[in-house]
């Protein structure tokens, strides 16, 4: 029994350190140049997701865009990072965007003003090239006229 008892202390003190090993204390946020990320077809045609919405049950309009994301990550070029999509907080509010991807980049959803992880690990080419097919959801009632949507990568450096 004194064995035991001895031993669990110790495993559970070596997880703790795994663990907090595994989160970067001092990870650092930049903003990667995306300037080469182009949308394959002009502009982003919203539609309501249902023919005709009613009351306040579906007031979501809808729409898709394919984009050819090419991402410049030379200056993390041998290191390992964490690439994330980020869609900041704008107007009308209530924007949430979701995508799949060819496979180079994590398929994922972000609501405005957070962040998704789309990449985790070694950067072995100047550049993180993916098609990405966005599809963009936002409540109609907001839409008072047209708005751009920006959205943005950025790296997190171990």
């Amino acid at each position: 029994m004194k064995g035991t008892a001895a031993v669990r202390p110790s495993i559970l003190s070596a997880f703790c350190i795994i663990w907090l090993a595994a989160v970067p204390a001092n990870a650092r946020t930049t903003v990667i140049d995306d300037s080469a990320t182009l949308p394959y077809n002009a502009a982003l045609a919203m539609r309501w997701q249902e023919i005709a919405p009613r009351g306040h049950a579906n007031n979501l309009m809808v729409g898709t865009l394919q984009l050819r994301v090419r991402l410049n990550v030379a200056p993390w070029l041998r290191r390992t990072g964490r690439i994330y999509l980020v869609l900041p907080a704008q107007q009308p509010g209530g924007i949430t965007a979701a995508w799949t991807t060819h496979g180079r980049l994590l398929a994922g959803r972000v609501t405005a003003g957070s962040r998704t992880l789309v990449y985790s690990g070694p950067i072995t080419a100047p550049f993180i090239e993916d098609v990405v097919q966005l599809t963009i959801t936002v409540d109609g009632r907001r839409m008072a006229q047209t708005y751009p949507v920006n959205f943005r990568f950025e790296m997190d450096e171990d």
